[in-house]
């Protein structure tokens, strides 16, 4: 990674973020820049109050953090909706990562619309971190979820390759419903016939999902440990997250764009809302 970019409202939570991109920065070599967002639906003289105000606040900060201070940071401030600005930065920086931290919500308008971490990743090309958790070092526990396609392999090995976390710590996960239980129920075949059709479906899952490790870029040749599960991809993904307890979760988001890739019942969408650790969205369109 040469850049990144982490977007702070200037709360606690957004100072976990500030912190562990420079973590990144710092161990990458990157350069970092801060960037906070005054809104502007507001009064003007509200607005250039909250511009004067974020400025200081930002310039304390980088004085005062030491993960800052080592590494000297650009910091700016920007006016407009924080989502558009945010993305309207990376783009201008070429960031090669966005780091986020877990933004308030605001009620009725992120129900009907999603807060500003789910707007960026929506329309975001580019790889976006969001940050729970305070940092203690590089991320040595990781799990990184697939549905076995060849983008999602790409998001994979470039995700390892950028040098946030070791792949010798890597486990995989592949979780897929076993088809045609449905119609099985409906049939009331025996569960004996059932628990065997899952399970051959699972030695399936499993042979298809060590193809896909067998064929994946990562430093060094590592391999990791896997997973396969019976279960549908979200609620698989908060399950082994609250079992393994990883220190990071890697998910892709749907390839393509537009309403596809908005669409709020989307996987990455959904584990968001559920898992309380790091999380690395890496886009998967071709």
């Amino acid at each position: 990674m040469r850049r990144i970019l982490v977007a702070t409202d200037l709360s606690s939570r957004a100072d976990r973020a500030v912190r562990r991109a420079a973590v990144a920065a710092a161990a990458a070599g990157a350069e970092l820049s801060i960037v906070c967002v005054v809104d502007d639906d507001q009064p003007a003289s509200m607005i250039e109050a909250e511009r004067h105000e974020a400025a200081a606040l930002l310039a304390r900060a980088a004085e005062g953090l030491p993960e800052l201070r080592a590494i000297g940071p650009t910091s700016m401030v920007e006016v407009g909706d924080p989502f558009d600005a945010i993305l309207r930065v990376a783009e201008a920086q070429d960031a090669d990562l966005i780091v986020l931290g877990e933004h308030r919500r605001r009620l009725l308008r992120d129900v009907l619309v999603g807060t500003t971490l789910e707007l960026v990743i929506r329309q975001s090309r580019r790889p976006v971190l969001m940050v729970t958790a305070l940092p203690d070092g590089p991320y040595r526990q990781v799990l990184a979820a697939t549905d076995l396609s060849p983008a999602s392999g790409r998001a994979i090995s470039v995700a390892a390759a950028s040098g946030l976390f070791a792949a010798t710590g890597l486990t995989i996960l592949h979780a897929r419903e076993a088809p045609g239980l449905g119609a099985m129920a409906m049939a009331d075949l025996p569960p004996r016939a059932v628990a065997g059709h899952v399970q051959e479906a699972l030695r399936d899952a499993k042979s298809d999902l060590l193809r896909f490790i067998g064929g994946l870029d990562l430093p060094g040749g590592a391999r990791p440990e896997w997973l396969v599960e019976n279960q549908p991809p979200a609620f698989a993904i908060a399950a082994a997250v609250k079992r393994r307890r990883p220190d990071l979760l890697v998910i892709g988001t749907a390839g393509g764009g537009g309403v596809a890739r908005a669409m709020l019942g989307s996987v990455a969408a959904e584990v968001l809302r559920q898992v309380a650790c790091d999380t690395l969205v890496m886009p998967t369109a071709d």
